[in-house]
Protein backbone atom coordinates (compact mmCIF):
# COMPACT_ATOMS: atom_id res chain seq x y z
CA UNK A 1 0.00 0.00 0.00
CA UNK A 2 1.40 3.39 -0.96
CA UNK A 3 2.08 5.83 1.85
CA UNK A 4 -0.11 8.45 0.17
CA UNK A 5 -3.00 5.98 0.01
CA UNK A 6 -2.59 5.07 3.66
CA UNK A 7 -2.47 8.73 4.64
CA UNK A 8 -5.60 9.42 2.58
CA UNK A 9 -7.48 6.65 4.40
CA UNK A 10 -6.33 7.93 7.79
CA UNK A 11 -7.35 11.45 6.81
CA UNK A 12 -10.78 10.28 5.66
CA UNK A 13 -11.31 8.44 8.92
CA UNK A 14 -10.18 11.37 11.07
CA UNK A 15 -12.16 14.11 9.34
CA UNK A 16 -15.28 12.15 8.40
CA UNK A 17 -17.71 11.90 11.27
CA UNK A 18 -21.18 10.80 10.26
CA UNK A 19 -23.36 12.98 12.50
CA UNK A 20 -26.91 12.15 13.40
CA UNK A 21 -29.16 15.15 12.72
CA UNK A 22 -31.38 16.04 15.66
CA UNK A 23 -34.49 15.21 13.64
CA UNK A 24 -33.20 11.68 13.01
CA UNK A 25 -32.35 11.16 16.66
CA UNK A 26 -36.05 11.64 17.27
CA UNK A 27 -36.73 8.47 15.27
CA UNK A 28 -35.27 6.47 18.14
CA UNK A 29 -36.13 6.61 21.84
CA UNK A 30 -33.82 8.15 24.42
CA UNK A 31 -33.16 4.75 25.93
CA UNK A 32 -31.71 2.22 26.26
CA UNK A 33 -28.24 3.72 26.62
CA UNK A 34 -25.55 1.29 25.51
CA UNK A 35 -23.02 -0.39 27.73
CA UNK A 36 -19.53 -1.22 26.49
CA UNK A 37 -17.89 -4.63 26.69
CA UNK A 38 -15.16 -6.37 24.74
CA UNK A 39 -15.58 -9.53 22.72
CA UNK A 40 -12.72 -11.84 21.76
CA UNK A 41 -11.98 -12.42 18.08
CA UNK A 42 -9.21 -14.19 16.20
CA UNK A 43 -7.78 -10.73 15.44
CA UNK A 44 -7.90 -9.40 19.00
CA UNK A 45 -10.56 -8.02 21.29
CA UNK A 46 -13.26 -5.82 19.78
CA UNK A 47 -15.21 -3.10 21.56
CA UNK A 48 -18.93 -3.86 21.49
CA UNK A 49 -21.90 -1.62 22.30
CA UNK A 50 -24.84 -3.44 23.88
CA UNK A 51 -28.35 -1.94 23.86
CA UNK A 52 -30.56 -3.85 26.30
CA UNK A 53 -34.34 -3.30 26.43
CA UNK A 54 -35.89 -2.61 29.81
CA UNK A 55 -37.79 -5.34 31.59
CA UNK A 56 -37.48 -8.06 28.94
CA UNK A 57 -36.50 -11.53 30.10
CA UNK A 58 -34.45 -13.72 27.78
CA UNK A 59 -34.63 -11.31 24.81
CA UNK A 60 -33.57 -12.16 21.25
CA UNK A 61 -30.43 -10.57 19.81
CA UNK A 62 -29.87 -8.41 16.75
CA UNK A 63 -26.28 -7.91 15.56
CA UNK A 64 -26.05 -4.46 13.96
CA UNK A 65 -22.99 -3.67 11.82
CA UNK A 66 -22.31 -0.02 11.03
CA UNK A 67 -21.12 1.23 7.66
CA UNK A 68 -18.21 3.45 6.70
CA UNK A 69 -16.55 2.16 3.51
CA UNK A 70 -14.38 -0.30 5.46
CA UNK A 71 -12.41 2.77 6.61
CA UNK A 72 -14.51 4.82 9.04
CA UNK A 73 -15.13 3.19 12.40
CA UNK A 74 -17.85 4.68 14.56
CA UNK A 75 -20.63 2.33 15.69
CA UNK A 76 -22.19 5.26 17.56
CA UNK A 77 -23.47 6.57 14.21
CA UNK A 78 -26.19 3.89 14.42
CA UNK A 79 -27.16 4.81 17.98
CA UNK A 80 -30.69 5.98 17.16
CA UNK A 81 -31.30 2.88 15.06
CA UNK A 82 -30.03 0.49 17.73
CA UNK A 83 -32.19 2.17 20.37
CA UNK A 84 -35.26 1.93 18.15
CA UNK A 85 -34.72 -1.76 17.38
CA UNK A 86 -34.07 -2.57 21.05
CA UNK A 87 -37.10 -0.65 22.31
CA UNK A 88 -39.59 -1.67 19.63
CA UNK A 89 -38.61 -5.34 19.44
CA UNK A 90 -37.60 -5.95 23.02
CA UNK A 91 -34.33 -7.25 21.61
CA UNK A 92 -30.75 -6.81 22.68
CA UNK A 93 -28.79 -5.01 19.98
CA UNK A 94 -25.08 -5.76 19.73
CA UNK A 95 -22.99 -3.30 17.69
CA UNK A 96 -19.29 -4.12 17.13
CA UNK A 97 -16.50 -1.60 16.64
CA UNK A 98 -14.62 -3.72 14.11
CA UNK A 99 -11.17 -2.81 12.75
CA UNK A 100 -10.91 -0.96 9.45
CA UNK A 101 -8.43 0.10 6.78
CA UNK A 102 -5.73 1.19 6.53
CA UNK A 103 -4.85 -0.51 9.83
CA UNK A 104 -6.15 -3.87 8.60
CA UNK A 105 -7.24 -5.43 5.32
CA UNK A 106 -9.62 -8.13 4.13
CA UNK A 107 -10.69 -10.44 5.77
CA UNK A 108 -10.10 -9.02 9.28
CA UNK A 109 -13.44 -7.22 9.70
CA UNK A 110 -15.31 -10.17 8.19
CA UNK A 111 -13.73 -12.50 10.74
CA UNK A 112 -14.27 -10.11 13.63
CA UNK A 113 -17.99 -9.67 12.98
CA UNK A 114 -18.50 -13.44 12.73
CA UNK A 115 -16.50 -13.94 15.91
CA UNK A 116 -18.64 -11.37 17.72
CA UNK A 117 -21.71 -13.33 16.61
CA UNK A 118 -20.12 -16.48 18.00
CA UNK A 119 -19.43 -14.60 21.24
CA UNK A 120 -23.12 -13.69 21.42
CA UNK A 121 -23.90 -17.40 21.44
CA UNK A 122 -21.13 -18.37 23.81
CA UNK A 123 -21.99 -15.69 26.39
CA UNK A 124 -25.78 -16.05 26.30
CA UNK A 125 -26.05 -17.51 29.80
CA UNK A 126 -23.78 -14.81 31.23
CA UNK A 127 -25.74 -11.95 29.67
CA UNK A 128 -29.23 -13.44 29.87
CA UNK A 129 -30.25 -13.28 26.24
CA UNK A 130 -31.68 -15.88 23.87
CA UNK A 131 -28.96 -16.46 21.29
CA UNK A 132 -31.11 -19.06 19.52
CA UNK A 133 -33.06 -16.06 18.18
CA UNK A 134 -30.34 -14.12 16.41
CA UNK A 135 -30.71 -11.75 13.48
CA UNK A 136 -28.00 -9.76 11.72
CA UNK A 137 -28.08 -6.58 9.71
CA UNK A 138 -26.05 -3.62 8.61
CA UNK A 139 -25.65 -0.60 6.42
CA UNK A 140 -23.41 -0.25 3.35
CA UNK A 141 -20.07 -1.89 4.19
CA UNK A 142 -21.75 -3.11 7.36
CA UNK A 143 -24.43 -4.80 5.28
CA UNK A 144 -21.73 -6.79 3.50
CA UNK A 145 -20.19 -7.71 6.84
CA UNK A 146 -23.62 -8.82 8.08
CA UNK A 147 -23.93 -11.01 4.99
CA UNK A 148 -20.48 -12.38 5.80
CA UNK A 149 -21.71 -13.36 9.27
CA UNK A 150 -24.44 -15.44 7.63
CA UNK A 151 -21.87 -17.08 5.36
CA UNK A 152 -19.57 -17.96 8.25
CA UNK A 153 -22.45 -19.12 10.45
CA UNK A 154 -23.17 -21.92 7.98
CA UNK A 155 -22.92 -25.21 9.87
CA UNK A 156 -22.12 -23.43 13.14
CA UNK A 157 -25.20 -21.56 14.37
CA UNK A 158 -28.58 -20.46 13.01
CA UNK A 159 -29.38 -16.92 11.90
CA UNK A 160 -33.09 -16.09 11.88
CA UNK A 161 -32.99 -13.12 9.50
CA UNK A 162 -30.68 -10.86 7.51
CA UNK A 163 -31.23 -7.15 6.84
CA UNK A 164 -28.95 -5.66 4.17
CA UNK A 165 -29.44 -1.90 3.75
CA UNK A 166 -27.75 -0.42 0.64
CA UNK A 167 -25.24 -3.29 0.61
CA UNK A 168 -22.12 -3.86 -1.43
CA UNK A 169 -21.93 -7.50 -2.51
CA UNK A 170 -19.29 -7.40 -5.26
CA UNK A 171 -15.91 -5.71 -4.85
CA UNK A 172 -14.51 -6.79 -8.22
CA UNK A 173 -15.74 -3.77 -10.27
CA UNK A 174 -13.28 -0.95 -10.87
CA UNK A 175 -13.75 2.62 -9.63
CA UNK A 176 -15.49 3.76 -12.81
CA UNK A 177 -17.65 0.66 -13.35
CA UNK A 178 -20.47 1.82 -11.07
CA UNK A 179 -22.90 4.46 -12.30
CA UNK A 180 -25.63 6.64 -10.87
CA UNK A 181 -28.23 8.97 -12.37
CA UNK A 182 -26.63 11.67 -10.21
CA UNK A 183 -23.66 13.62 -11.49
CA UNK A 184 -21.94 13.42 -8.10
CA UNK A 185 -23.26 10.42 -6.14
CA UNK A 186 -22.29 9.69 -2.54
CA UNK A 187 -20.24 6.67 -3.60
CA UNK A 188 -17.98 8.02 -6.33
CA UNK A 189 -14.94 6.61 -8.15
CA UNK A 190 -12.47 8.22 -5.73
CA UNK A 191 -13.96 6.40 -2.73
CA UNK A 192 -14.16 3.05 -4.52
CA UNK A 193 -10.53 3.45 -5.58
CA UNK A 194 -9.50 4.23 -1.99
CA UNK A 195 -11.36 1.21 -0.61
CA UNK A 196 -9.87 -1.06 -3.28
CA UNK A 197 -6.39 0.29 -2.58
CA UNK A 198 -6.62 -0.18 1.18
CA UNK A 199 -9.03 -2.77 2.53
CA UNK A 200 -9.20 -4.84 -0.69
CA UNK A 201 -5.63 -4.19 -1.84
CA UNK A 202 -5.14 -7.87 -2.71
CA UNK A 203 -6.87 -7.86 -6.09
CA UNK A 204 -6.90 -11.67 -6.35
CA UNK A 205 -8.80 -11.92 -3.07
CA UNK A 206 -11.69 -9.80 -4.36
CA UNK A 207 -13.25 -12.87 -5.99
CA UNK A 208 -13.34 -14.71 -2.67
CA UNK A 209 -17.03 -15.19 -1.77
CA UNK A 210 -16.28 -13.63 1.61
CA UNK A 211 -15.11 -10.47 -0.20
CA UNK A 212 -17.83 -10.59 -2.89
CA UNK A 213 -20.71 -12.59 -1.38
CA UNK A 214 -22.73 -12.47 -4.59
CA UNK A 215 -20.28 -15.17 -5.76
CA UNK A 216 -21.26 -17.53 -2.93
CA UNK A 217 -22.46 -20.93 -4.18
CA UNK A 218 -24.60 -21.47 -1.07
CA UNK A 219 -27.08 -18.60 -1.28
CA UNK A 220 -29.95 -21.08 -0.94
CA UNK A 221 -28.93 -21.56 2.70
CA UNK A 222 -29.47 -17.89 3.58
CA UNK A 223 -32.22 -16.95 6.04
CA UNK A 224 -35.16 -14.68 5.12
CA UNK A 225 -33.58 -11.48 3.89
CA UNK A 226 -34.58 -7.84 3.59
CA UNK A 227 -32.72 -5.75 1.01
CA UNK A 228 -33.10 -1.97 0.92
CA UNK A 229 -31.73 0.17 -1.90
CA UNK A 230 -31.88 3.74 -3.17
CA UNK A 231 -32.57 4.33 -6.85
CA UNK A 232 -29.81 6.95 -7.17
CA UNK A 233 -27.17 4.93 -5.33
CA UNK A 234 -24.07 3.75 -7.18
CA UNK A 235 -24.45 0.53 -5.18
CA UNK A 236 -28.11 0.02 -6.10
CA UNK A 237 -27.09 -2.66 -8.60
CA UNK A 238 -25.53 -4.66 -5.75
CA UNK A 239 -28.76 -4.68 -3.77
CA UNK A 240 -30.77 -5.61 -6.85
CA UNK A 241 -28.38 -8.45 -7.72
CA UNK A 242 -28.52 -9.78 -4.18
CA UNK A 243 -32.32 -9.71 -4.08
CA UNK A 244 -32.59 -11.44 -7.46
CA UNK A 245 -29.97 -14.08 -6.64
CA UNK A 246 -31.51 -14.95 -3.29
CA UNK A 247 -34.99 -15.10 -4.79
CA UNK A 248 -33.73 -17.41 -7.54
CA UNK A 249 -32.18 -19.59 -4.83
CA UNK A 250 -35.53 -19.91 -3.07
CA UNK A 251 -34.82 -17.58 -0.16
CA UNK A 252 -37.74 -15.41 1.06
CA UNK A 253 -36.75 -11.85 0.11
CA UNK A 254 -38.27 -8.48 0.89
CA UNK A 255 -36.82 -5.77 -1.36
CA UNK A 256 -37.55 -2.09 -0.71
CA UNK A 257 -36.49 0.49 -3.29
CA UNK A 258 -36.41 4.15 -2.26
CA UNK A 259 -37.03 6.36 -5.26
CA UNK A 260 -34.89 9.47 -5.67
CA UNK A 261 -32.64 8.38 -2.79
CA UNK A 262 -28.87 8.11 -2.81
CA UNK A 263 -26.63 6.10 -0.52
CA UNK A 264 -27.09 6.55 3.23
CA UNK A 265 -30.76 7.61 3.26
CA UNK A 266 -31.28 6.04 6.69
CA UNK A 267 -28.82 8.46 8.26
CA UNK A 268 -29.81 11.81 6.76
CA UNK A 269 -32.89 13.85 5.78
CA UNK A 270 -35.51 13.75 4.42
CA UNK A 271 -37.03 12.54 7.64
CA UNK A 272 -39.92 10.68 6.03
CA UNK A 273 -37.53 8.53 3.98
CA UNK A 274 -35.28 7.71 6.91
CA UNK A 275 -38.29 7.04 9.11
CA UNK A 276 -39.92 4.73 6.59
CA UNK A 277 -36.69 2.80 6.08
CA UNK A 278 -36.28 2.33 9.83
CA UNK A 279 -39.90 1.23 10.25
CA UNK A 280 -39.48 -1.32 7.46
CA UNK A 281 -36.35 -2.65 9.16
CA UNK A 282 -38.09 -3.01 12.52
CA UNK A 283 -41.17 -4.63 10.96
CA UNK A 284 -39.04 -7.14 9.09
CA UNK A 285 -37.05 -8.13 12.16
CA UNK A 286 -40.22 -8.38 14.24
CA UNK A 287 -41.63 -10.89 11.78
CA UNK A 288 -38.64 -13.21 12.14
CA UNK A 289 -37.36 -12.90 15.71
Amino acid sequence: MRLTTKLAAHALRSVTVIPTPAALRGLGPATPEPTEVTAPTRHGDVRVLIYRPDGVANPPVHLNVHGGAFIMRRPEQDDFICKRVAADLGAVVVSPDYDTAPDVAFPVAEHQCADVAQWVLDSAAEHGWDASRLSVGGFSAGAKLAINVVQQARGRFPVAALAAVFPVVDVTPGPHDRTSPKRVPVIGPWLIKLVNSTYFADEAARTDPLASPILDDHLAEFPPTMVSTGSLDSLAVDGHRLALALTAAGVPVTHHVFRDSDHGYTHKPPLDTAGRALTELVDFLRAHL
